[in-house]
């Protein structure tokens, strides 16, 4: 859990050594006008990290956004088109050389939900699929500004 600039440091540091990550962000808009970035997590084939994103909002830039701007280094997301909008909105950071597995699911034309014309593969679906993982998805809709995690 980074919900200290020390430990934000530290996931960047950790990030210096990798060649890609995969993010995700939790966002909150419930009686928001805008809405905003609560967590980022970001993972390595080594470590997983929760970023408190509400804690560290104004050192998130100065840590993560070499990496996130870094085109040597991949960055592997899932529908991120709001993710990446919330990250230069919220905190200053621009994603270079991003694999979106939503876009790429999309393309193989794997199973999808959503409502009206908007659809979205799902995650879970594509990491049960490929990898023969269970996704918990149980609280994909908490409210991500409540403390502690």
């Amino acid at each position: 859990y980074v919900d200290t600039e020390a430990a934000l440091a530290d996931l960047a540091s950790h990030l210096d050594g990798v060649a890609e990550f995969a993010v995700d962000l939790e966002h909150h808009s419930y009686r928001s006008f805008r809405g905003f970035t609560c967590v980022i997590q970001v993972s390595t084939r080594e470590r997983d990290f929760v970023v408190d994103a509400l804690a560290l909002r104004s050192k998130m830039r100065a840590h993560l956004a070499r990496h996130f701007e870094d085109a040597t280094k991949q960055k592997v997301m899932h529908g991120a088109d709001m993710d990446v909008q919330w990250l230069q909105r919220d905190f200053g950071i621009y994603v270079v050389n991003m694999f979106d597995t939503g876009q790429a699911a999309r393309v193989l034309e794997l199973p999808s939900k959503g409502l009206g014309a908007f659809y979205l593969t799902d995650a879970a679906y594509a990491l049960k699929h490929f990898c023969d993982v269970d996704a918990d998805k149980r609280y994909q809709l908490a409210d991500w500004r409540r403390r502690p995690l």
